[in-house]
């Protein structure tokens, strides 16, 4: 059997969910799109496990079953026969972070914007995020999915504030199904967006009603970017 460690195991799933990262449509050029791989059976042994649970405390030396995407079982010497083994000896295992409030959408334009106020990150996200296409979309959410995950974030509230299109939401979404991680879709207004004017209500109807086909079972869920008040009308 053999024995992954968990660089290793992070390494290929950070890869996997850059499969994309390498190129888009608007800011780069090339396209990609992967399937989720099967979740199977893992063995997670001898880690320093914090439960998180005050009736059962922090397990030193024990191991974490998974099966599916669900923990089955907590606790030493556990038996999984099949199961891909991931050495932990050494490790910290506990839950999952959670990034509450991030524009995975920007990632493309990380070190792009200058020291000056006019070349900073609000001047810089208007001015480039005007000339995004969705595959840029895509890509940018597909980057920051794999960052999350290596990083050791599970769960992500995706403020998706330059939704220029039905096709721009679309493409956001399907970067985090295919990533697999769990998380919030909040539908927002696209960059330089008048503040007298709303969003496109109609399509987040659209997406609303028809939610189930963008949930990915159940791993995500929709919500509102709302803007303050300062730029509402």
């Amino acid at each position: 059997m053999k024995v992954t460690t968990r660089r290793e195991f992070l390494g290929g799933m950070a890869a996997f969910g850059a499969l994309g990262a390498s190129g888009c449509a608007g800011l780069m050029s090339g396209s990609g799109s992967a399937r989720l791989p099967e979740r199977g059976e893992v063995l997670i042994r001898n880690a320093y496990v914090m439960t998180m649970d005050s009736s059962v405390g922090d397990l030193p030396d024990a191991d974490v079953h998974v099966r599916q995407g669900a923990i089955v079982a907590v606790g030493r010497n556990i038996q999984a026969g099949g199961a891909q083994v991931i050495e932990g000896r050494g490790m910290i295992v506990l839950p999952g972070f959670v990034e509450t409030h991030w524009h995975m959408w920007n990632t493309l334009l990380r070190s792009m914007s200058g020291d000056k106020r006019e070349h900073g990150y609000f001047p810089t996200a208007a001015a480039l995020g005007k000339i995004y296409l969705p595959e840029d979309m895509y890509q940018g959410t597909r980057l920051s999915a794999a960052e999350a995950l290596n990083g050791g974030i599970t769960f992500v509230h995706d403020w998706c504030h330059n939704i220029r299109g039905p096709e721009f939401a679309d493409a956001n979404l399907r970067a985090l199904r295919e990533a697999g991680i769990r998380g919030r879709f909040s539908y927002g207004a696209p960059q330089a967006h008048p503040a007298g004017e709303t969003i496109d209500l109609a399509d987040l109807e659209r997406k609303q009603m028809d939610w189930r086909s963008h949930s990915n079972e159940g791993l995500l869920s929709l919500g509102l970017a709302w803007r303050c008040r300062s730029r509402s009308t």
